[in-house]
């Protein structure tokens, strides 16, 4: 059966212009959420333009076989297994990129926790684990990242999704952490209006595989269904040019399937120019 995530590889056309590339060649990027779906398409999107990738997920297996796929293709990435729901985790995971990735220039926070409980079913460990990852994780990994990203500048790309502007049954946890990264997004970019740090929201625009299957259980859903995922490195070149601010754009979210055609049609230094036309929101003011 075929790997519904396997993709085309490096053969994606990332049609930024010179813009990203040439300012993510030999950086390091961290990305979260990197062993399966959008975080490994991300990911290979990056390494792609060059860039030095740190994956960090839970499952050791889903790391490797991302990394393994970007070796494959010649590109360059260290595998990081941490518990994004523990705060020793995330330690741990700041000082492996404080100590080894000397050139940081840009943070994913991907990773999420997506399990539906209805509010009379609602359970404390249910709502902590999904604070915790969806959350938590990047507001404290962003707080302890920001000072390598200050260095020569660098970007903050948050990823969210319709959860984080509009409501769902028996979503409220997941719900209510999209909509804090939606703040903490506009907040930040405020708090770091004229540096040389973007911080943008992201959400997919297309539909994907569920957060929530691990490989082998996509590997064995119908076909039918698997048809309907697609490929999350029709995204990469909207990551690759967010990964690749230095203040350039902030304060904004964005739909990665609209920047990307958007990319296509004006270039990198066309989007720079014209990102309020592509935003759902934002510039915020003063940034």
């Amino acid at each position: 059966m075929s790997d519904p995530e396997a993709g085309d590889g490096f053969t994606l056309t990332l049609r930024q212009g010179r813009f990203a590339t040439e300012m993510l060649e030999e950086t390091d990027v961290l990305v979260t959420g990197a062993g399966r779906g959008l975080g490994s398409g991300i990911a290979a999107a990056l390494a792609a333009a060059g860039a030095r990738v740190w994956l960090a997920a839970e499952v050791p297996e889903e790391l490797a076989w991302a990394a393994n796929r970007i070796h494959d293709a010649g590109g360059w990435a260290e595998v990081c297994p941490v518990d994004l729901s523990r705060e020793d985790g995330r330690d741990c995971l700041v000082r492996l990129i404080t100590d080894e990735a000397a050139n940081l220039r840009a943070v994913v926070n991907n990773a999420g926790v997506l399990e539906r409980q209805p509010l009379e079913a609602l359970d404390r460990e249910h709502w902590d684990r999904i604070m915790r990852v969806n959350l938590e994780a990047p507001v404290f990994l962003t707080r302890d990242l920001l000072p390598l990203l200050r260095r020569r500048g660098g970007s903050i790309v948050n990823v969210s999704s319709r959860a984080g502007v509009e409501g769902f049954p028996a979503q409220i946890a997941y719900c209510a952490s999209k909509f804090g990264i939606e703040a903490f997004t506009r907040c930040l970019a405020l708090e770091l209006a004229g540096s040389r740090v973007s911080v943008n929201a992201v959400t997919p625009g297309i539909r994907l595989k569920p957060t929530s299957l691990t490989r082998r259980q996509a590997e064995r859903a119908d076909p039918a269904t698997r048809a309907r995922w697609e490929d999350p490195l029709k995204l990469g070149p909207a990551f690759v040019f967010l990964a690749g601010l230095r203040g350039e754009v902030s304060g904004c979210r964005f739909n990665a399937r609209v920047l990307t055609q958007a990319l296509k049609e004006w270039g990198s230094e066309g989007v720079v120019h014209r990102a309020a036309e592509v935003a759902e929101y934002g510039p915020e003011s003063g940034s």
